[in-house]
């Protein structure tokens, strides 16, 4: 049933302080350094007229529609990190409103305000929201255009059905890979033609039929515009996405691509996940299960609920994982950033349901020890605490961590010393930071051709250092043989610390 009801003004008051709350926890510290990406981006896409801009795309990184953006805020605020990622923060925290409607006719307010709360304080959802890529706004998109679909089916019309496609080419826009979600609305709009699901169609409070939108032509006419807009927006550059998509699948499963070629291994997310929670140690077990059972009782519930919204989110996840995987294209974590909000609300919803259970198990003298609410509100607070707890590493370091590796190695190298980077640290120092005295090297022969002829001693610095390492082997055993490591500087990314290194023929 469709819980949508007016907010009152004391709900509005609570849902302000949410946002406001976590626009000043994505505030904090978007000062930091840039990390690769986010460079790259600046460099390669912000920095172009903004007719080149829309005409180039030899990289899946130019998320082009917050590549415009960002040139947009740079524009007014100038070049720094926090106006290039002003965009990601903005569209985050609008991704947070719009998760709490989505969640507020599922679930009533005062759930929705806890999933609202709980996406405030996500470490992921803040980390997303301090980087300057189009992964909040896929997000914000996604929500938005997945709301305006169930309106839609409920109560079906033109504007509902051309803001849906509008929603769609944005958010195709802003990045190809929404195209996987929007994947899962076909295939659950497919499964309503059957007129065999959903089984209980019901009514509303007005006793119009729940999902009529799916027997109209409307959705038609919203997913033909999206699909128009969308080749419209893409025409400048259509030859070439397909051909950097190409190059992407190719160089993932080549020799080239090794590094990477884990990531095309549908596990590889779980692994990560796991990853996160490693440090409780033997508590991993309990707290993977958990999860899982706090999750299979929110998802059941709102599915009974609204099976519509919970199997466009249920079926994204196995449906783009396997599109993913066939087109040859890495299955990065953060593709599926744009189901934290289903998530929070499947959570919230089993605290409630496991809540109710445990009140109607524990009994004292054939009386419940405690009301189901209570319980409720101590689970409340347990996610409080531990999304606090999950959040404060965020601000520990940067993404990573460049200048500081620079200005490291710049403070004790001497004059007659050379400088060496490898990998991705190359384009970021000779083409971000423009400093003339690092030099590139490509290979081992490079490094030991370079550590030889120099004068002094020979300083290393490497980004992504399990990644360079793996893809070059070479230089892994120079490094080995002949240099000793001095300082590391670490970086909440993932692989993303800097690690700087000296010839043992050092002083």
């Amino acid at each position: 049933m469709n819980r949508e009801r007016t907010a009152s003004g004391r709900e509005w008051a609570a849902l302000a302080g949410v946002l406001a709350l976590a626009l000043a926890l994505r505030l904090f510290k978007a000062d930091a350094a840039l990390w690769y990406d986010e460079i790259f981006t600046l460099v390669n896409f912000v920095r172009l007229p903004t007719g080149q801009l829309i005409a180039s795309y030899d990289s899946l990184n130019n998320h082009m529609l917050y590549s415009l953006a960002a040139q947009g805020c740079v524009a007014v605020l100038g070049e720094n990190p926090l106006a290039l990622r002003l965009p990601a923060i903005l569209l985050g925290i609008g991704s947070i409103f719009v998760q709490w409607r989505i969640s507020r006719r599922v679930t009533g307010p005062v759930p929705a305000l806890i999933v609202a709360l709980l996406l405030a304080l996500s470490y992921h959802h803040i980390w997303f929201s301090q980087n300057a890529r189009g992964y909040t706004g896929l997000l914000f998109l996604t929500s938005w255009a997945t709301l305006a679909f169930i309106q839609g089916m409920e109560r079906p019309g033109w504007k509902i059905w051309t803001g849906y496609g509008l929603l769609v080419a944005a958010a195709m826009y802003m990045h190809m890979s929404a195209g996987f979600f929007f994947v899962a609305h076909g295939a659950v709009y497919a499964l309503m033609l059957t007129r065999h699901w959903p089984r209980r169609e019901g009514s509303d409070s007005t006793g119009v039929q729940r999902w009529q939108g799916a027997r109209t032509l409307m959705p038609i006419y919203g997913i033909g515009l999206s699909i128009f807009v969308t080749l419209l927006l893409y025409a400048p550059i259509i030859g070439q996405a397909m051909r950097t998509i190409g190059e992407v699948s190719e160089a993932s499963s080549s020799a080239k691509g090794a590094a990477l070629a884990e990531w095309r291994n549908p596990l590889r997310t779980l692994q990560e996940v796991g990853a996160s929670i490693s440090s409780a140690g033997p508590l991993v077990p309990v707290i993977l299960l958990g999860v899982v059972l706090v999750l299979a009782a929110g998802v059941v519930t709102l599915y009974r609920r609204h099976p519509v919204l919970t199997a466009i989110y249920v079926v994204h996840v196995p449906l783009a994982t396997l599109l993913l995987y066939l087109a040859g294209v890495r299955i990065w974590p953060r593709y599926f950033l744009v189901d934290i909000g289903f998530i929070m609300m499947a959570v919230v919803e089993g605290v409630q349901v496991w809540s109710g259970l445990i009140a109607s198990t524990l009994k004292f003298g054939g009386k419940p020890v405690a009301d189901a609410r209570w319980f409720f509100r101590f689970g409340t607070v347990t996610m409080v605490l531990v999304s606090l707890a999950l959040m404060v590493p965020n601000y520990l370091h940067p993404k990573q961590d460049f200048p500081a590796a620079r200005d490291y190695v710049l403070r004790y190298a001497q004059p007659d010393d050379s400088i060496a980077v490898v990998g991705l640290a190359g384009f970021v120092y000779t083409q971000y930071f423009q400093e003339p005295r690092f030099k590139i090297v490509e290979t081992g022969a490079d490094l030991e051709r370079l550590r030889r002829t120099t004068k002094g001693s020979t300083w290393l610095v490497m980004a992504f250092p399990r990644q360079t390492m793996k893809a070059r082997p070479d230089v892994e055993a120079e490094v080995a043989r002949n240099f000793t490591d001095m300082d590391d500087f670490p970086g909440t990314l993932g692989d993303g610390a800097i690690q700087t290194f000296i010839s043992k023929s050092a002083r």
